[in-house]
């Protein structure tokens, strides 16, 4: 649990925030800052700060940090890297605890002359006890503190969930971000790492730990100077939660823009992702895998193994899951005689009675019940996935009682593939997903978020052997 001591409580709970840098300007990042904060609820008191501005937004403007009449918690700073020391010495000063710096031109830039003034910003926070995220970074949000510290106005309409983000890049964790907009998933914290000036992946993961907000925890990884932190701190953290993980950087041309972009030594792929998996965290080659594979892990246990089961309304769906599970690795579950039995009883001769199941022309709810029963209850499977087309004769409102009452009686995981015009169906996708069946709307992106659970399943049971 979170407590007020935590040393990074005031970074990502703060009472209060100045914005140093703040500019009517809507073309300046100090401007958007200030909106961000607005549009977040941030129920604290907001202090822009400007050398000769009165006001700013409607909110009263100072001209320094130490004429702030109360205390500040965390300062948001938006100045040129040229004064960003002195910005920070003034932190030093008020007594700030954290501070987000988006300015860029410290150690990114090709030249000695960033890396001294990144050595010095860092001397300064490190005396001052200041947590720094960042420099050259597109900020962080707290969703359920309501702050949104960030260049990024539309990130204080992410709804709260039990996902949490730190990634390198502020553009991958804007892809995150814009992905759980589209698809209505929750986050909690959303962290732009950036160049890492005091605050690094292997700092904050123990916080995350502590963290009861924060059920998953997605890592997007550009490059360590030394990865050997980080794969410990994950180490003890994955089996207590889950832990997604990327790394960029696949090719030789992408390693070199990687070093360019926050100063980070990227390291062989290779290397990276056997580290991260046998350290326990889930991998994903592509960004989009992340918030879907986050979004199973924060929802539901791991099944017992990887026999799978499918069902579906049209042949043809069915069947494109069954490729997809082959083709992920996971294996198609055989009935047992006495299921497949009860199955040719209950089923209609015209219908494929094995797995897949088709259930075209067996639609009424109680034999769909009856249906997912028998399969949940086989011990040859250990999860089940329903795919449904919409139409007005099967749409997931009506399936949604039969499918909770059995996942309650069973107890192994249940993933529906629905798949209808976009909006048509969200109030019931998230009526289920509510109530821990996840939704997904196409059959490769159902299969590969259902192996990320068995993976992370499979490394908790390594980890306790």
């Amino acid at each position: 649990m979170e407590n007020p001591h935590d040393s990074f409580h005031f970074l990502f709970n703060p009472r209060s925030v100045a914005v140093i840098g703040a500019s009517p300007n809507p073309l300046k990042m100090g401007h958007q800052c200030l909106l961000s904060l607005q549009g977040s609820a941030f129920p604290g008191p907001i202090y822009p700060i400007h050398p000769q501005e009165k006001e700013i937004l409607g909110m009263p403007a100072y001209p320094d940090l130490q004429q702030v009449p109360g205390e500040v918690d965390l300062a948001i700073l938006t100045v040129p890297a040229s004064g960003a020391i002195s910005a920070l010495q003034a932190c030093q000063k008020k007594g700030v605890r954290g501070a987000v710096i988006i300015t860029a031109g410290f150690r990114e830039i090709d030249n000695s002359e960033g890396e001294k003034l990144q050595e010095k910003m860092a001397a300064v926070a490190n005396q001052g006890g200041i947590k720094i995220i960042g420099p050259n970074t597109f900020g962080m949000v707290n969703i359920h503190a309501n702050l949104n510290a960030s260049f990024t106005p539309i990130f204080s309409s992410l709804k709260p969930g039990p996902i949490s983000v730190i990634s390198q890049s502020g553009g991958v964790s804007h892809l995150i971000a814009y992905q759980a907009l589209d698809d209505g998933v929750g986050l909690g914290k959303v962290i732009g790492l950036g160049n890492r000036c005091n605050v690094d992946f292997a700092d904050l993961l123990p916080f995350f730990a502590r963290d009861d907000q924060t059920k998953c925890l997605i890592l997007f990884i550009e490059g360590l100077e030394d990865p050997k932190p980080l794969i410990a701190a994950i180490k003890n953290l994955a089996p207590q939660k889950p832990v997604v993980a990327m790394k960029a950087g696949r090719y030789s041309a992408s390693l070199k823009a990687a070093r360019s972009h926050t100063g980070s030594m990227a390291g062989r792929y290779e290397i990276y992702e056997a580290s991260l998996r046998q350290a326990g965290a889930i991998v994903m080659p592509e960004p989009d895998e992340l918030l879907d594979t986050a979004k199973i892990l924060s929802m539901l246990p791991p099944p017992a193994g990887r026999n799978v089961a499918v069902m579906s309304f049209q042949a043809g769906p069915g069947i494109l899951l069954t490729d997809a599970v082959v083709r992920h690795g996971l294996r198609m579950a055989t009935f047992s005689g006495s299921t497949q039995e009860k199955l040719n009883y209950l089923l209609p001769p015209l219908t494929i009675r094995t797995n897949p199941v088709d259930m075209a022309f067996a639609r009424d709810e109680r034999a769909f019940e009856e249906t997912v029963h028998l399969i949940l209850h086989d011990q040859n499977v250990d999860a089940l996935v329903i795919f449904l087309l919409h139409h007005p004769f099967m749409t997931p409102r009506r399936i949604k009682d039969p499918v909770l009452r059995q996942k309650q009686r069973s107890g192994k995981p249940i993933l529906l593939c629905a798949n209808s015009p976009r909006g048509l169906i969200a109030e019931e996708i998230q009526e289920l997903e509510t109530n821990g069946i996840p939704v997904y709307s196409l059959p490769d992106q159902t299969i590969k978020a259902l192996k990320g659970l068995i993976q992370y399943g499979e490394a908790v049971k390594r980890e306790k052997r």
